[in-house]
């Protein structure tokens, strides 16, 4: 097997449809000023079996450099174990040689394709890289979840949406360029008061729609007035991922989240979406202890969501 660097545009024709979104070569070159550098890799035993798109941040080659996961992408499905073996190999000597001090790869959830990150896992694991980090990801498993969505719902969430539904609030997905706009200013200021990042500017998110088909929804109060917002990712044909929420401060006596998670739950099983991907509630493995209970309290599933070291110096 050999590894070959690419431009954008023969890793876009080699990798035409990677098996989520993050691995798409748009969405990296969107992304290119957050790494100092971004390699475009293929790996070829005949012909191409894999791609990797990486960046350069401090001498460290990452992937995802700027995205939720990353790792290797496919071009067939039926991958054999050895070939990644040879890729993770190859891609480590590649590194040893230049001057990289490590290799950081975040994998996607497990439900993103279970037997291609399943083997990606052992091989990384016994090409001797270690796990760095081991976060927790949630997610509404929809369709393989035959209750009706408030049977899944702890007891407390359950009473929340009681609450929410006799306060005469309303869920509705926007397509009004203001409206949007609204939902991430909620967003915002929600994030501004839990004192937690908001890592994508809306010019960001603006161009990212180009790429990404995105969904943005809100919850309307008694008096028709936004009190609470979602922006979702189209990640994959089935699996949607709500990138942000929340509500906004002052409003949370009416329980707007658990409205908002029942009315995106009931969204997307209609469009027979697979996974509605709530996104991880710990960083660097460590837990947010409410934000964990809040989405388990959800009917959430819990996968592990694993990041892969190797040092070289």
């Amino acid at each position: 097997m050999e590894i070959i660097e690419v431009s954008f545009s023969e890793y876009k024709d080699a990798i035409s449809s990677p098996y989520f979104i993050f691995g798409d070569a748009g969405f990296n070159s969107l992304n290119s000023f957050k790494a100092e550098k971004v390699f475009y890799l293929l790996f070829k035993e005949g012909k191409v079996r894999l791609g990797i798109i990486m960046g350069y941040q401090n001498k460290v080659l990452k992937s995802p450099f700027s995205a939720p996961f990353g790792g290797f992408s496919f071009v067939s499905e039926k991958i054999r174990l050895h070939h990644i073996e040879e890729a993770i190999k190859i891609l480590s000597d590649l590194a040893n040689s230049r001057n990289v001090s490590a290799i950081e790869i975040t994998l996607p959830p497990l439900f993103y394709n279970y037997r291609f990150i399943s083997k990606q896992i052992n091989c990384f694991h016994r090409a001797g890289y270690v796990f760095s980090a081991i976060d927790l990801n949630f997610s509404c498993d929809i369709l393989s979840n035959k209750k009706p969505y408030q049977e899944q719902l702890w007891r407390n969430s359950r009473k929340n949406l009681r609450i929410a539904s006799e306060a005469n609030l309303s869920f509705i997905r926007i397509t009004d360029e203001k409206e949007k706009r609204i939902s991430y200013e909620i967003i915002s200021e929600n994030r501004a008061h839990r004192g937690f990042p908001l890592r994508m500017t809306w010019d960001q998110i603006q161009e990212t729609e180009i790429i990404i088909p995105i969904d943005y929804f809100l919850v309307k109060g008694a008096p028709g007035s936004p009190i609470a917002a979602a922006i979702v990712f189209h990640v994959t044909d089935k699996i949607v991922q709500v990138v942000y929420w929340g509500d906004l401060p002052g409003h949370t006596e009416v329980k707007p989240m658990n409205f908002l998670a029942s009315g995106l739950y009931e969204y997307y099983k209609a469009l027979n979406i697979e996974f509605l991907d709530i996104g991880p509630s710990t960083e660097n493995s460590l837990p947010n202890y409410g934000l964990c209970e809040f989405k388990e309290s959800l009917g959430c599933t819990l996968y592990p969501k694993f990041t892969m070291y190797k040092s070289f110096r």
